[in-house]
This record gives C-alpha cells, structure tokens and sequence, in this order.
C-alpha cells in the first residue's frame, strides 16, 4: 500500500518526501534507487515534517508529506499559518485514516483544501488534481485516504491526467522535472510581505487567500471524483464512498471527494432536485455547515452545543494533567497549577513522541522557574535519549519505574521528579 501511494507522488513529480513512519520510510529508501532525483525523511514528529516540505515548496519543489489522519493535528502551528504564506512548488499533505480521526474538519478550520479519497483510482486522480491545484493557486492540499487501498491495485489510466500529459518527459535519472525545466533549480525569492505572513501583511494575505478558496470552489465544480447518482426524491450527501452501498435503490447519491471548499453550484443543484437530503458524514459536520440553504436538509451535527464539565482526573492523591491541549502541554499545565497552588499534588503524563514535539522548551521552562511536580513520561525506545537530553540541562533527578503504584511513593516529594514507564498510563 505504502508503496502504491510513494510510488503515485513520484511519479507526479513529487521531489522531497517526508513522514514520521519508519515504515513508509524504509519504502522510500528502495525508491530511491529507482527515482535518484528526490530526497526523504523520517523525522521525528509531524510538525517538523511539515516544515521541512513546506520550505522545500518555497524553493520552487514539489513536496509532500505522507501523515495519519491523527498525525496532522500535532502539525497545527505551520498547517494554521501555510494557507496564507502559500506555496511555489506543490505541496500534498497525505494522510491515511488509521483510526476514526479525519482530516475534513481542517478545511474550513485552516481554509485549506481537502480532498476525500477512498481507492487507488480516486487516489491517482486527486494526487495529480491536487499538484496542479497547489501550484496553481499557491496552497498547500490535503488529501485523505482509506487504509483499505489494495497493494496490488492497479490504477486506470482515465483518473492519471497528470501522469500521462506532464509526466511523458519525466527522467528521474536526470532529475527532470514535471513542470517548466527553469525549475529544476531551487530558487528562492525574497519576500517578507509574503513568507513572514507579519501582522503588517496578514490582512493582504487574508483577502488572497479568500480569493483562492473561490477560484478553488469553482475547479472543485469540475473535478471527477464527485459522483451524483440520481434515482429518487429522496437524496444523501456524503464523503464517503463505501456508505452508498447502505441506502435504497431509489435514494439519490451525491458522493463530494471534494469536502473544502465545498462545490456549492454542484450541491446546490442535486438538492433543489430532491425533497429532502440526508447528510451522511462522520463526527464533525464538515460538509453540513458549508452547505447554504440548508432548509431541506436534514441535520444530525449542526445543533447547539452543550457546555461539558471536564471530569478531575486523580491518581495516588495527585491531580493528574494530560496533553489534552497538545503535545508535551501537561507539562506547561502541571508548572502554572504548581505556581498557583504551591501544595497541590501534581502529576503531568507524557508519552516520549510528545516530549520531543513540545515537551522539551516546556521541560527547559519548568527548569528556569524552579517548579516541582513529578512528570511521567510514557515510553517505548527513547528513555535514554531523554536522559541524555535532561542531563545536558544539568538536570538528574529521574527514575524508571516498572509499576504505575510506585508513583504512590513520591506524594511527599518536593522537588521535580520525572518519572519513565515503558507502556500506558
């Protein structure tokens, strides 16, 4: 599967690649050998990963970013800002719907486009869709996938438009390029106004990026991957590909791969020819909320929310803080709840990805303000090179633990403690 969808971004042109699996990174490894011209990485996290594409698409290259769909979100910083300083080269963030996580609320959230893809065909179209797109309007493109892509699934080539037409002169070995050879070079081109993205430029930068999300609405109108069956006066809209199977044979279909910016005139059309529309979508209306006249449809999401109480969390007498607001953010969470009340117990819990996201300033700042709680770190492989890392700020009093009630044991302590278990919390 890996393979497959590499193999579909290099063959579009793809130039730097990046991804925090090993997995996907040995695979790219191999390809290397077949493709000389392109760089990969495995970096550490997402957030790095995504910066490092996003520079090498200032410098005129086409990039992409091979994520889970859970994955992004540790990327938010750049991702937020990346619509507005916009792209040269393409750039796709990829991301494979492991879990129940997707990407389709991060369109309206970060005014980047999405795409829904849910097999290798639709994949091949939205990847070679998706570039032309990137390039065209300056942006940066995510596309979703489904885990469920054959290996051995064999493209067709009616969904390849990009592969055929610009990929005919494609020499890897030479390190061509898709598009206009005075790109094959990396060139940069000075520009605050523009790559800085400052308070001074963002209100610019704010009404092109609304011209963009128009002039992407209106290629969305167009695009193949959208699929209206029409049968009843009964109609679903959804995203997805596999649910059309479910419904009766006389309900209409509208199945959007194209979930932000929304296709208004395509979905405005299939519902004025309905009597009533269902929306079938996963948690967040994605889709519901960008539709205009919503006075046939019938809604499950949009309703008003409910304030919750969160729950207090407590664990052998100590209040317990988790990366509820990010990676590493318990850390900042335990140090101002320390500051605030000096004899309350605190327990911040981390995972070792996490403390090397963010955790690491937060850790340093802790440090700097001389705060004291006992921080658990939940780890796999990289206990030593945390140590190595704390030893290096003067800082030596951690313990491994082989059970979570040994916690128990430091309700007293004074100092900051930090605490290794190998597995969950």
């Amino acid at each position: 599967m890996y393979k497959n969808v590499c193999r579909l971004l290099l063959e579009n042109g793809a130039r730097l690649l990046y991804t925090t699996s090993r997995a996907v990174g040995d695979t790219l490894k191999e390809l290397e050998k077949e493709y000389p011209s392109f760089h990969s990485e495995v970096s550490r996290n997402e957030k790095i990963g995504f910066e490092l594409a996003l520079t090498g698409s200032y410098v005129t290259k086409r990039t992409a970013c091979l994520f889970t769909t859970d994955g992004i979100y540790e990327a938010l910083d750049p991702v937020m800002s990346s619509a507005y300083t916009g792209v040269v080269g393409g750039f796709l963030i990829v991301c494979m719907k492991e879990t129940d996580e997707k990407v389709t609320p991060l369109g309206s959230f970060s005014k980047l486009p999405v795409i829904v893809t849910e097999d290798m065909d639709n994949l091949a179209r939205s990847i070679g869709f998706g570039y032309d797109i990137s390039e065209k309007y300056g942006i940066p493109v995510i596309i979703q996938m489904a885990p469920a892509l054959d290996e051995g699934q064999r493209t067709k080539d009616k969904g390849r438009k990009t592969r055929n037409s610009k990929l005919a002169s494609f020499n890897p070995a030479e390190g061509g390029t898709t598009r206009n050879s005075k790109l094959t070079i990396s060139r940069f081109t000075k520009n605050p106004a523009r790559w800085a993205a400052t308070p001074k430029f963002r209100f610019q930068l704010h009404k092109e990026l609304n011209g963009k999300i128009e002039n992407i609405r209106e290629e969305f109108e167009k695009y193949e991957g959208n699929v209206t069956i029409k049968k009843g006066k009964t109609g679903v809209i959804t995203d997805r590909h596999l649910s059309m199977e479910f419904y009766d044979e006389d309900v209409s279909m509208l199945r959007l791969s194209t979930v932000h910016p929304l296709p208004h005139k395509l979905v405005d059309a299939f519902i004025k020819e309905m009597d009533k529309v269902y929306v079938d979508e996963e948690q967040y209306p994605a889709i519901e909320l960008q539709i205009r006249d919503r006075r046939k449809v019938t809604g499950r999401k949009v309703e008003k929310a409910r304030p919750r109480k969160r729950a207090e969390e407590t664990m052998y007498g100590f209040k317990v803080m988790r990366d509820v607001l990010g990676p590493g953010s318990s850390i900042n969470m335990a140090h101002g709840i320390k500051k605030l009340e000096p004899d309350r117990q605190v327990l911040a819990i981390t995972q070792e990805d996490h403390f090397f996201h963010s955790g690491m300033p937060a850790f340093v700042n802790t440090l700097y303000n001389n705060s004291s709680y006992v921080l658990l770190i939940m780890t796999n492989e990289k206990e030593q090179e945390i140590r190595s890392v704390m030893e290096g700020c003067g800082f030596h009093n951690f313990f491994h633990i082989d059970k979570v009630s040994e916690i128990e044991q430091l309700k007293d302590r004074k100092d900051l403690t930090v605490l290794f278990y190998r597995g969950l919390v």
